[in-house]
C-alpha cells in the first residue's frame, strides 16, 4: 500500500524503499555527461574544461548510485556542474561570473534520477548519458527513490521538491 508522504505529496512504497540500498555518494564525472561547448565563443566562466584551450565541458556530475536488492536493477542520481549552469545562463552581463559562483545560484542546478539499463563500460561510444541511462517512467518507483536520496542526504528537502 502506497504512503504518502506531506511535502510535495507524493505516494511512496514501503516494500520498494525496503529494499533500497545506497551503493555510492561520491561525487564524480558522470559517464557520458561530457559533451562539446555550445559555440566557439570561450566563456570565461567556465572552470572545469578537461582541455582549457578545447571546447570539452562536464555537463553533469554523479551524485548517487542506488540499488533495489529486490530486482537487481540499479538507479543513478546525477546533476548538473556548474559549468552546465553556466552554458544554460549564456547572458555573461545579466549572468556574472561573481552572480554564478554564489552557494544560492548552485542551488539551482538541476537534478536527475534514471535507471542504469546497461553498464557504461558496454556502450560502445558514449556520446550521451542516454546512452547507458533511460529515464524511470513508473511514478512510485521514481518518488521512492527520491524520497530515499533525500532520507539518505544525498538531496536536500528542497532539491527534493525540485525534482518532483
Amino acid at each position: 500500500m502506497p504512503t504518502k508522504y506531506s511535502d510535495p505529496v507524493r505516494s511512496i512504497s514501503p516494500e520498494i524503499l525496503s529494499r533500497l540500498e545506497m551503493i555510492s555518494d561520491h561525487i564524480t564525472p558522470l559517464p557520458g555527461g561530457m559533451g562539446r561547448r555550445v559555440d566557439n565563443v570561450p566563456d570565461p566562466r567556465l572552470s572545469k574544461l578537461q582541455d582549457p584551450t578545447g571546447d570539452t565541458v562536464a555537463y553533469y556530475e554523479h551524485i548517487a548510485s542506488v540499488r533495489d536488492r529486490g530486482t537487481g536493477k540499479f538507479y543513478v542520481a546525477f546533476r548538473e556542474t556548474g559549468d552546465a549552469l553556466f552554458a544554460r545562463s549564456r547572458d555573461m552581463e545579466k549572468y556574472p561570473e561573481w552572480v554564478m559562483k554564489m552557494p544560492q545560484k548552485h542551488k539551482e542546478r538541476m537534478i536527475f534520477v534514471y535507471q542504469v539499463y546497461r553498464h557504461p563500460k558496454d556502450a560502445p561510444i558514449l556520446r550521451s548519458h542516454e546512452d547507458w541511462l533511460s529515464p524511470i517512467q513508473n511514478e512510485l518507483l521514481f518518488d521512492t527513490i527520491v524520497y530515499f536520496l533525500s532520507k539518505s542526504d544525498v538531496i536536500t528537502p528542497d532539491q527534493m521538491r525540485g525534482i518532483l
